[in-house]
């Protein structure tokens, strides 16, 4: 009992420290405009599809000399 007073007195302290320092900052968050979440988000879906494009290109081309090298390729 007494490890669970002990826990949630510095749980407890932990986040009034937390809370102190971050409170000041809570007022200076700046925002993306909108022209930056439309281009974030259009870089985000290319890479999504060349990376994509990228791991299935080689996932078939190790695919194929796997079948190569097994031998059931080359029926």
């Amino acid at each position: 009992m007494d490890k669970l007073k002990a826990y949630w007195r510095d749980l407890s302290r932990y986040l009034m420290e937390v809370w102190i320092e971050v409170r000041p900052q809570k007022g200076r968050v700046v925002w993306p405009t909108v022209d930056n979440i439309k281009l974030s988000t259009k870089v985000v879906i290319v890479s999504s599809l060349g990376l994509g494009l990228f791991i299935g290109f080689f996932d078939i081309l190790f695919g194929e000399l796997l079948k190569i090298i097994v031998g059931k390729g080359a029926m």
